[in-house]
This record gives structure tokens, sequence and C-alpha cells, in this order.
């Protein structure tokens, strides 16, 4: 069975950056879902694709169907973003927010990605530093309702934030720093 280790944290944390590292090393990734739909939304000429009703929901379909596609025979996975980040941007007692509670997986490790201190918005990442913080506080308390419990991984290079998830992930021994 494969084991899927969450990146979470706010917009702009730098998961991708990380993830990017990982993958460099050899590691098998998957992307964050919600950044290729507004990629996709935003290459039609839909600037702004979070206000559409559904938005919630294509992120939850386009990241089951990432999670579904993961070969049985890889050891692990590192995920920028799980099920459960959806919560954070769904209203509570929506259809979308009780779809996204019914979807979620069980996961082998969540890392939690501490924010830079500070966060660039652009047309994709809409949310300012005051945001991203809030986001990375509610992403907090969802995994650890959820039942997780949560690594944190510090500002630091990419390289060494890479190395802790990898140590703390009992996949090197402890963290090596450059």
């Amino acid at each position: 069975m494969t084991k899927k280790y969450i990146l979470t944290g706010g917009p702009g944390s730098g998961k991708s950056s990380i993830l990017l590292e990982l993958e460099a090393r050899g590691e098998h990734i998957i992307r964050e879902a919600s950044e290729d739909v507004i990629k996709r939304y935003q290459s039609r000429g839909i600037k702004k694709p979070w206000e559409k009703p559904d938005f919630q929901k294509e992120i939850l379909k386009l990241q089951i169907q990432r999670e579904s596609r993961i070969d049985k025979n890889i050891e692990r996975v590192f995920v920028d973003r799980g099920i459960p980040d959806g919560l954070a941007y769904a209203k509570q007692g929506t259809d979308t927010y009780v779809e996204i509670r019914r979807e979620i997986r069980p996961y082998d490790g969540i890392f939690l990605i501490e924010n830079l201190g500070q966060t660039e918005t652009n047309e994709i990442r809409r949310e300012d530093q005051e945001e991203a913080l809030e986001l990375e506080l509610k992403l907090k308390e969802i995994y650890l309702s959820e039942g997780y419990s949560i690594m944190k991984i510090p500002v630091d290079s990419v390289e060494d934030r890479a190395n802790l998830i990898l140590a703390l992930a009992g996949l090197i021994d402890g963290p090596r720093f450059g």
C-alpha cells in the first residue's frame, strides 16, 4: 500500500517548491489541484474561477482523480494539499463542505509548512499575508479535528525543509542541514 504524505499550509508557504525539491530527489509527488483548476479556467478567459459556485467541487474531483491514479507499486507519494484542505475554503454546512468531508481518505503523515513571513498575490494566489496566516491556522485545526498529528516544518531553505520532511517520515537519518 502506498504511503501518502500531505504538505499543507497557507498560500505562499513554499509547499510547491518543497515538492519540486522532493521530486528532484526521486520522490513521487502529486501537484496541487487548485492551482491547475485555476490555470485551466484562466486559459479560457475566466479571470476569477474561485467565484464559480462549483469551484471547490472541481478541485475535489481533480484531487480524488490524482490520488486514485497512484500506482500501487509506488512506496510513497508526497501530495501538495490533501482533500481536507478543501474544508478551509468551503463554507461549513454547504453541500460542497459535506461532500469534501465524505471524501476524506487516510493519510500517513501531515506536514504543516509554516508561512515564510510574506505572501505575494498574483493572478492565481489571491490571498494576502493576513489571509494566508488565517488559512494556515484553519488548516492546522482541520487536520487536528480529523485526528491527525501534525509535523510542523519551520521556515528554512527549501533543501533543509525537504530534509526535515524526509527525516520526520523516517526516510533519512535525522535532518541533514547544509
